[in-house]
């Protein structure tokens, strides 16, 4: 109703054209618009209508099943437990087109063993999805590890199904990126084909019934990226050159030999106790970065099987401990060198005798085994900050007696990001006869000599 100049009332009536040429959600691009939402957002896109239903089950590329996929985060009515999710999952895939090719199929929690008959079928799901990029982690979070240690971790994991992507339609060739984490390995069963195609390979914290070998055939050719970490492994060897390998990182994984043919490798990144290792033919590698895990003193080795393995590196980092003391023996000699060596980054964490010369300067070999050498760097390596977010409130007690209380209130500093106050007493407030004013005095002032600086003046308390 509007009103008139002459103040009556007239009354307009709008008619709605039911021949609007205005654009309907269903006129427009369809899988385009599905390509560039989240896996959250285009599962919803299903819930708008029985067309946009039917082009999101024929449209759906990418399958990603994880905590934050499956639960709404502020939905605390629906408990995130493993049979609830395995559910979800289940009704889900009933929704889809079973042989609509997939880009990706991402699985990212904690199950176990008991839940085979539903990863069964995911599984299977997948094969005959013909998915490309296929991620399978099972690892469990800090919880999950305390339960498994009582459990026994081993005999809980799941036995991935290597025969599944065996097939008569080759669903093992489709495979560029596999990712497998927390599952064991049946690489023993008959019929199994290699990943022909396979691009990238991450094994994390798998175990083996069999060997890694069986699962590398020499139709495992098209490989290029290969990670290893966490896993149980007496040895890693190929039995013919994996020609297109460019990077291999092995972490954690207590190796004891290393036999690879990769003759285009690239990047080679090592933590494990010091073991001999081959890297045949490669000489194009650029940067490789070894971290020794032993408490040893490790010169001798990486004076003699680093060059030996590595003669060909442009980038070498190493992390080591090293032992000062003028009484260790002399180190072996050997002909091979960096030859190509340009930088050398060095973290060694110290130990003996701070006054020693000879120990030390038995670094300067290196000098010799790399004549090209350009930049080198030497750090002494200590303990790095492990962030906290909780803390608030610290307090130490008979602070200076042991200069390692000091380094300790320093790296809680250092690591505590919402600490308001950290007290340091240098009185002895339980057990013990009580401290001299002097010694009071003198504890008091090595604590602000060792803390001098404005970094930590608002939070730190000297009593």
């Amino acid at each position: 109703m509007i009103r008139s100049t002459e103040g009556c009332a007239k009354s307009i009536t709008f008619k709605r054209n039911n021949k609007s040429d205005a654009v309907q959600l269903h006129d427009l691009p369809d899988c385009s618009i599905l390509s560039r939402l989240t896996f959250r957002e285009s599962s919803g896109m299903g819930l708008v209508s029985h067309i946009w239903r039917r082009l999101w089950r024929s449209c759906c590329w990418k399958l990603v099943f994880t905590r934050a996929t499956m639960f709404q985060p502020r939905n605390k009515s629906i408990k995130r437990t493993r049979t609830n999710f395995a559910m979800r999952v289940d009704s889900f895939l009933r929704q889809l087109h079973t042989h609509s090719p997939l880009d990706k199929f991402v699985i990212k929690f904690g199950l176990r063993r008991k839940h085979t008959c539903h990863v069964n079928r995911w599984i299977r799901f997948c094969s005959a999805s013909r998915a490309r990029h296929i991620t399978i982690d099972f690892t469990p979070g800090v919880k999950g590890f305390a339960m498994g240690f009582a459990m026994g971790l081993a005999n809980s994991k799941y036995i991935f199904p290597l025969n599944v992507f065996s097939g008569p339609d080759g669903s093992s060739t489709h495979v560029r990126f596999l990712h497998l984490g927390y599952v064991c390995l049946d690489t023993t069963s008959s019929g199994f084909m290699a990943f022909a195609n396979l691009k990238k390979l991450t094994l994390h914290k798998i175990s083996f019934l069999g060997g890694l070998q069986c699962l590398m055939l020499p139709e495992f050719n098209s490989l290029e990226w290969l990670s290893i970490s966490y896993c149980s492994l007496p040895g890693l060897s190929t039995c013919q050159p994996l020609q297109r390998l460019r990077c291999v990182r092995l972490h954690y994984c207590y190796l004891k030999k290393i036999e690879l043919e990769a003759p285009n490798l690239t990047s080679f990144d090592l933590t494990n106790p010091p073991i001999p290792f081959v890297l045949g033919a490669s000489l194009k590698v650029m940067e490789a970065n070894i971290k020794l895990l032993s408490y040893d003193d490790n010169l001798d080795y990486i004076y003699t099987e680093l060059p030996a393995a590595l003669s060909h590196v442009h980038k070498l980092s190493i992390t080591s401990p090293l032992c000062i003391f003028d009484e260790l023996q002399g180190f072996a000699k050997i002909s091979a060198r960096f030859i190509n060596l340009r930088h050398l980054t060095m973290y060694l964490p110290l130990y003996g005798d701070l006054e020693s010369i000879d120990g030390i300067l038995r670094l300067a070999y290196l000098l010799e085994l790399a004549p090209a050498l350009e930049e080198l760097e030497l750090h002494r390596r200590n303990m790095l900050p492990y962030p906290h977010n909780k803390l608030k409130r610290v307090l130490i007690s008979g602070a200076f007696e042991w200069e390692g209380l000091m380094e300790l209130a320093y790296y809680i500093l250092r690591s505590a990001n919402r600490l308001e106050c950290m007290i340091l007493d240098p009185m002895r407030r339980i057990g013990g006869p009580p401290l001299d004013g002097w010694m009071v005095y003198r504890g008091r002032e090595m604590i602000k000599e060792f803390f001098e600086g404005e970094e930590f003046r608002s939070i730190l308390t000297i009593l």
